[in-house]
């Protein structure tokens, strides 16, 4: 389909994610339940857990920021692609080691795995704060 001058990025794909059924209650926010699953967890240690709550507050702290003003509808789709992408990544990575901690075998492998799986939530949880810490003001 040809586009007006300057709406081309329309047709760029875009970072689309059905959200999982999980995911969709009981607040209205996934990322608040997203948070709260991980919180649940009584296999993660403290640090996990302060990850936790500062991946909740930079996403909250987005939407109490002064409105961007004079952003083009185009940057506003890829903020929130970036919301989308985080908290997808997130999911994915508690998704891991929620696994892992469920699955049986050998003490060690289990223990190596969890060990591996908790680093990669622990590095996806400070990707999506870095990440929601740089958004401009909120969009809403």
């Amino acid at each position: 389909m040809s586009r007006p001058e300057g709406w081309e990025w329309l047709d760029e794909p875009r970072e689309e994610w059905d959200i999982p059924d999980s995911l969709r209650g009981p607040a209205k926010l996934v990322q608040s339940n997203l948070a709260a699953a991980i919180l649940s967890c009584d296999f993660l240690d403290h640090d996990i857990l302060a990850l936790v709550g500062r991946f909740i507050t930079e996403h909250s702290l987005f939407y109490l920021r002064p409105l961007a003003k004079g952003l083009s509808f185009h940057e506003q789709a890829l903020i929130s692609d970036v919301l989308v992408k985080h908290t997808r990544r997130t999911f994915e990575a508690w998704e891991r080691f929620r696994q892992s901690a469920e699955q049986g075998g050998p003490a060690g492998e289990m223990r190596s795995l969890m060990q591996a799986n908790r680093l990669a939530l622990s590095n996806e949880l400070n990707n999506a704060i870095s990440a929601f810490q740089q958004l401009p003001g909120s969009v809403a």
